[in-house]
């Protein structure tokens, strides 16, 4: 029975010999000192032996980096507790060639069912790594590409967005343009007609005077009353003449031209003809200042800018009020300065009024085109954006200072006539 028995497990011990020496994967036994006790074929192939004495006997752990040591003793300890694991680390062959090896530990049995080795797989994974990492190296290449494509394209929308921008901007510049040329148009059809109802109104004017002087040279057939108030028409008349000469000079169309004026001497030639626009609901008031305000700038379109910013604070106070014009200094450092506002000196020029004032959104949008708070019919939505447009053109700027129920305060910013002012200076050091 026992030579029966005896050759049962010498099949069975072939047969599991077999398998092992079939497997292409490293397969090694460990005793429980650490050391290797046999290794099949393709062990030796993978692990570049000679022979399989080369490695058996030898510290299993000791074939290994150091840096995995610990690792491999807490796998073998494992194992003889009888808990098989897995783990995939660096180890060179014999010859020193580096390779990558998927390794799973697990016990070997004796009859008794307790851990007398340990049985080390081991696989050759450098291959599969290599493509892992080539494959990882291609997918972050592809990545970056995809990265920069993505950029381009979004670089691409936003050139796309600023060049509708640009053209939505173009157009409406366009539009602007030719509603501007419409309204010069029309404003220089009405500035003929006023200047010759101004030219036919000056001649009667010059009948009625030529009468009156006609009879004032009889003063002595006159009594003194009639003499006063013949005095008192002859004075009306020949107001009234300056006034529609102011009128046809006001109205007349001519083109930007720059010149060096004083801002307070050209509000003063004005302060009548402006008076009398705004109608008799609003006093109108200039202060009163014995300095100087010096600035290049077009003498009639500072007279335009001032009627219109009078007529928006005299509809701002309902036709009843007061209306301030003052004239100021003001300076702009570097840190204040921008492309709109650059750094200088400027002399100002101030319409205030207390009449409804404005709130933030009207605030934001007051310099636009066609916007407007008034009644149709009642105003083009013009008159602030051309405003704007001469400031631009005069180099300087315009400052709005408004409180919603409290009124507002427009400040035209002009730069300081330097030349002028220094010759003024001058003038008044070799006086004193």
């Amino acid at each position: 029975m026992l030579p029966q028995l005896d050759e049962a497990c010498m099949k069975n011990l072939d047969h599991y010999r077999y398998i092992v020496e079939s497997s292409p994967d490293c397969v090694q036994e460990v005793d429980v000192g650490g050391r290797i006790t046999s290794i099949n074929q393709s062990g030796c192939v993978l692990l570049q032996l000679d022979s399989p004495d080369e490695i058996i006997g030898r510290v299993w752990i000791a074939l290994w980096p150091k840096s995995s040591h610990h690792r491999l003793e807490l796998a073998l300890k494992a194992a003889f507790v009888g808990q098989p694991s897995q783990f995939t680390a660096m180890c060179p062959t014999l010859k020193g060639e580096e390779r990558w090896w998927f390794v799973a530990i697990s016990p070997a049995l004796d009859a008794e069912g307790r851990p007398d080795s340990a049985l080390v797989v081991s696989r050759d994974v450098t291959e599969r790594l290599r493509v892992d990492e080539a494959l990882e190296t291609i997918n972050q290449s592809l990545q970056a590409k995809l990265t920069v494509v993505n950029a381009a394209r979004e670089q691409g929308i936003q050139r796309e967005s600023m060049l509708q921008q640009r053209l939505d901007i173009a157009a409406a510049a366009q539009a602007l343009a030719e509603q501007l040329s419409h309204q010069a148009q029309k404003n220089e059809a009405i500035g003929q007609l006023v200047a010759g109802i101004a030219h036919d109104f000056n001649n009667m004017l010059q009948t009625i005077i030529g009468g009156l002087s006609a009879v004032l040279d009889q003063s002595d057939r006159l009594a003194h009353d009639q003499r006063r108030f013949l005095g008192y028409s002859m004075e009306g008349a020949r107001h009234a003449v300056i006034l529609a000469k102011r009128l046809m000079a006001f109205v007349r169309v001519h083109r930007f031209q720059s010149e060096a004026v004083e801002l307070q001497a050209v509000v003063t030639d004005i302060i009548d003809f402006a008076s009398h626009s705004l109608g008799s609901g609003i006093h109108l008031k200039l202060e009163d200042t014995c300095e100087r305000f010096p600035t290049l700038a077009d003498r009639h379109g500072i007279e335009q800018a001032v009627m219109n910013l009078c007529i928006n604070a005299r509809d701002a106070c309902g036709g009843q009020g007061d209306i301030v014009i003052s004239f100021g200094h003001l300076g702009v450092d570097e840190d204040g300065a921008s492309s709109l506002r650059e750094a200088g000196v400027y002399v100002t020029l101030s319409v205030a009024d207390r009449g409804t004032g404005m709130d933030a959104e009207t605030r934001e949008r007051l310099f636009e085109p066609y916007f407007t708070t008034k009644t149709a019919g009642q105003g083009t939505g013009l008159g602030l954006a051309q405003i704007y447009g001469f400031m631009r053109q005069s180099g300087g700027f315009v400052d709005v200072h408004t409180e919603l129920g409290a009124g507002t305060t427009m400040t035209l910013a002009f730069p300081l006539n330097v030349e002028r002012e220094l010759q003024r200076t001058a003038d008044a050091c070799l006086a004193s």
